[in-house]
């Protein structure tokens, strides 16, 4: 019987051509190996990617690659944190959109779990060139925040959202137990690499599967009309709606709600240390 969908490390030469032949999508998760707090493990950006692939593929088909955990740059350097010069990604992303296409992929996902803005902006690129390059590619290289901006997740680490969709993909891997609380925005972050909501005050379950539920429903829906239409717009229109609705939030009141930080004078702190100290990190 004819597979669905097939995992390219686990194939077979012969299984890999009959797939792309009759269903040509290729999704790249791409992650990360870095500290995110001490109650999370330190393969989030990566598990993330990976889990939201494996599901979009489920249900429209392809093939899914290995996720890319090595390359990551603009890491945060806390201990246990593998990190890397940006060119080495952006070579390593090139040489796959190409060859995918070779290989006979039209549609080509890169969805990144580590999201500083370089690496959204390096994975965007290389996605527009290519399509842009050969008229039947539709490349589309994104966040997995971007796909719901209007449910107020522009990104975390270790926070709310992430820690939320940890617990939704594997409890077990997740122990807020191992995190001190009540701590402000500051003391989240220096000590902990925690950018975001306190994950004990805001993440839960409930809300990390209603998140993923709506981005993998997004995301394949975006898909499945490339693939019916033979047309980019709708991974344009992602980025498009992600950009209109971030436009809304750009006032400094919003981003520290977005992000909670209690006042100016959290926000000014981090910002001290993020500029002065960053590269000497001290998790407590």
């Amino acid at each position: 019987m004819d597979r669905k969908y097939i995992e390219f490390i686990n194939s077979k030469p012969n299984e890999i051509k009959k797939l792309v032949m009759r269903n040509s999508i290729a999704y790249v998760p791409f992650g990360a190996l870095e500290w995110h707090g001490k109650h999370n493990v330190v393969g989030v950006d990566s598990i993330k990617a990976s889990y939201i692939c494996k599901k979009c593929i489920e249900i429209t088909g392809g093939v899914l690659f290995p996720c890319i955990n090595y390359g990551a740059f603009d890491t945060m350097r806390f201990p246990f944190t593998l990190h890397f010069k940006k060119r080495r990604l952006k070579k390593i992303t090139k040489k796959i959109a190409n060859q995918l296409y070779e290989m006979g992929f039209q549609i080509i996902i890169f969805l990144t779990g580590h999201y500083p803005r370089s690496q959204i902006n390096s994975l965007k690129k290389v996605s527009q060139k290519i399509s842009k390059k050969y008229q039947d590619c539709f490349a589309l290289g994104i966040p997995e925040y971007y796909l719901v901006p209007d449910l107020d997740y522009f990104g975390d680490h270790a926070a709310e959202w992430e820690t939320s969709i940890m617990l939704a993909i594997d409890e077990s891997l997740v122990d807020l137990n191992n995190l001190p609380t009540n701590l402000s925005f500051s003391e989240r972050a220096q000590g902990h690499g925690i950018l975001g909501k306190d994950p004990h005050i805001y993440a839960s379950k409930e809300k990390g599967e209603k998140i993923l539920t709506q981005i993998i429903r997004r995301l394949t829906t975006a898909v499945l009309e490339v693939q019916n239409t033979d047309s980019i717009q709708p991974f344009d229109d992602i980025y498009s709606n992600f950009e209109k609705i971030k436009s809304q939030h750009k006032s400094i009141k919003e981003i520290f709600r977005i992000y909670g930080v209690e006042n100016k004078k959290q926000g000014f702190e981090y910002l001290k240390w993020l500029i002065f100290r960053r590269k000497k990190y001290n998790p407590k």
